[in-house]
């Protein structure tokens, strides 16, 4: 259970450990005492709902990931996985027809607010929760809710929900489901984790990242002026911006032309905004990577997010140009020894911080899997947006939506109130102006 690669069992219901990226949040969530990961995804629908047959294609998804069965007792101090045979899902109803059709969904998004606050039981499970509210005969709201331990965003957009569809449509005319069985369970990736870490590639990624992280410390908070923080622990707030279209077709243009990915534009221009805020040239973010280097884990539900830590040398008058070509190298650097577990690497290289939060303030990542409703036969679907949890003080989070580019914001309300929140995306929309006007000039 430790950084010790080797077996394990791999019967089902025999125990194995946790993922690296597993033992951080499980640690973090057991250190706060907060229900902080719960990661819904909530549509709504309009037509002729037939709810067993949504209730038996959502037991049918847990049944067919091990992820979605599974517990985490404690065995001798230490959380495993425990993966249960059962993939019962209830799946209440609340009928809110009885209130006045105008007071329907306010009384829909107190349950919904209320539901993200109940904590699951991890020793015992479920680790998957369902709940549907009834708004009118054919209109009602439907809440899939799985632990972040489980769960991540490839999980949910290109594995649960597209599942969903095929799943429902079956059930929907009695016909046995067109799925073939996933080619890999979590459990597996968990130990291929395990066997390459205790290999000679992680002693030599190892010795890359004490070079690439030699002395590297914590941003340090960002000098926003925050008149009025919130008491600690309070939940994360967000805050939305969407670019004009024609900065962000400019945006778009300007990459290609310098032979660099989007990202690494957006990125660039992060970095120099942070720059503007801190009191150091050494900007060290994380951004985020995914596991799924092999096509097996493709169709695999489970926690395959890695934190990838990104440091640049920024001067504070730095030129767009130069500083964009720095940061292309350095996120081909990261995404080339990507695989060594930011959780792993924290630990060899003492990058813990309070709490066990990972020593990375501001985390910045382009979401790059499509946010698409299920679509349900013989129903309109619509999602409904959440507030997403972060970790991190501050989390930048870049979205392609119809073209366009848009903007989130989490900030803990504790370090940033909603007027920094609201400067800083202010400020940001004029570094991607400016690193725009430096990389059209020629």
């Amino acid at each position: 259970m430790t950084g010790d690669g080797g077996a394990f069992p791999a019967g089902p219901g025999d125990d194995f450990p946790l993922s690296y990226a597993q033992q951080g949040l499980w640690f973090l969530e057991r250190r706060s005492g907060h229900p902080r990961h719960a990661d819904p995804v909530t549509f709504r629908l309009v037509g002729d709902l037939d709810a067993a047959a949504l209730r038996a294609a959502v037991e049918e998804i847990v049944g067919r990931h091990e992820a979605l069965r599974t517990c985490f007792p404690v065995v001798a101090g230490l959380p495993v996985q425990r993966v249960s045979p059962r993939a019962e899902v209830p799946l209440p109803l609340t009928d809110l027809t009885a209130l006045p059709a105008a007071e329907r969904d306010e009384a829909a998004d107190r349950l919904l607010a209320e539901d993200l606050q109940r904590p699951f039981d991890l020793v015992h499970g479920p680790v998957v929760r369902a709940a549907l509210i009834r708004l009118g005969p054919r209109e009602h709201i439907v809440r899939i809710t799985l632990h972040h331990l489980v769960s991540d965003a490839w999980s949910w957009w290109s594995v649960i929900l597209r599942e969903l569809e095929q799943l429902y449509t079956a059930h929907l005319h009695g016909r046995p489901s067109p799925l073939p069985p996933p080619p890999a369970q979590y459990r597996d990736f968990v130990r291929r984790q395990r066997d390459w870490l205790s290999g000679p590639v992680y002693a030599k990624q190892l010795t890359h990242w004490k070079e690439t992280l030699a002395n590297a410390t914590v941003l340090p908070p960002l000098t926003l002026a925050s008149s009025a923080p919130a008491p600690p622990g309070q939940p994360p707030r967000t805050r939305w911006m969407t670019l004009p279209q024609p900065l962000s077709d400019r945006l778009r243009a300007a990459a290609r032309n310098e032979h660099a990915s989007l990202f690494m534009v957006l990125l660039a221009a992060a970095k120099r905004l942070l720059r503007r805020y801190v009191d150091t040239d050494d900007i060290l973010v994380g951004t985020r990577g995914g596991f799924r280097t092999r096509a097996d884990f493709e169709q695999a539900v489970g926690l395959f997010v890695n934190l990838l830590p990104v440091r640049t040398r920024v001067p504070v008058d730095a030129d767009f140009r130069d500083l964009l070509r720095l940061v292309r190298r350095n996120l081909i650097d990261v995404y080339t020894h990507r695989n060594l577990p930011f959780e792993r690497l924290a630990h060899d290289l003492g990058l813990w911080g309070r709490g066990f939060r990972p020593a990375i303030g501001v985390c910045v990542s382009f979401q790059t899997t499509p946010e698409v409703p299920p679509a349900l036969e013989g129903l309109d679907t619509t999602l409904i947006n959440h507030d997403p949890f972060s970790q991190y003080p501050l989390d930048l989070g870049f979205y392609e939506d119809a073209g366009a580019l848009r903007v989130l914001l989490v900030h803990d309300p504790g370090q940033y109130d909603d007027t920094a929140a609201a400067r800083l995306l202010d400020d940001l929309h004029q570094e991607l102006e400016a690193g725009c006007r430096a990389l059209e000039d020629t």
